[in-house]
Parts: C-alpha cells; structure tokens; sequence
C-alpha cells in the first residue's frame, strides 16, 4: 500500500515586535500519509494529523491541538470541494485576537491548484 502523498502552500504569520501588525511570511506544505511538514524560510513545523488525509470520507472541520513551545496550537482543518483541496488555519489556544498564526493549503498532484507556480 502506498502513502498519499499532498502538496500546498503554507504561510506563517511572524508578529512585529512593537506593533499591533503581522508579517506574513509564505511557505511551503507537503503530507505524506499523516505526517505534516510545513516549510518557511529559516524554520519548519512538522506533525502527524489525527487522521490521513482522505476526500471521500472528510466530513465537516476537523479540529484538533498540537502542543509547542509558545503552548497549544488549535488546528482547524477542512475540505474545499470547489478546489479539491484541504484548508487549514492554526491559532494559539489563548489567543484574543482573531489573527493565525498559520494558514495551509493543500491537495494531490491532480488538483487544478497545482498549476500555481511555487516558491
């Protein structure tokens, strides 16, 4: 059996010392199987789904928590039929404002957003 392989983009958003603002900094995202690595400059964030990616059998939002070193990260992850692919966005569990601190996409090979040139 083979692994599932996902390609995307992913975009980390570094908040600015000193300031109510954001720098939003794009990366890249790739899954195999359950396993998540997203890629930006200097830096990398990889962890398992609670479940493999499948189209067929989604559902609704999956929300799940990975633990790092600023605390939980809550994870919300869905299927966008319209684009064949899977959205996710993370936020810190305790966090007032309603700004990310991640946003991802991403979808197999076939998918009409892989025509979209890569970083």
């Amino acid at each position: 059996m083979s692994v599932t392989e996902f390609d995307g983009f992913a975009t980390m958003f570094m908040r600015m010392p000193m300031s109510a603002s954001s720098l939003p900094i794009q990366g890249s995202c790739v899954v195999s199987g359950r396993r998540m690595c997203l890629r930006f400059p200097f830096t990398g964030i990889e962890f398992d789904l609670p479940r493999a990616p499948d189209e067929s059998d989604w559902g609704d939002e999956l929300e799940f928590k990975i633990r790092g070193a600023c605390g939980d990260m809550v994870v919300v992850l869905s299927y966008v039929d319209e684009l064949q692919a899977f959205k996710g966005l993370g936020k810190l569990e305790n966090q007032e404002d309603d700004v990310p601190l991640l946003t991802f996409f991403f979808f197999r090979p076939e998918s009409p957003l892989s025509f979209l040139p890569k970083i």
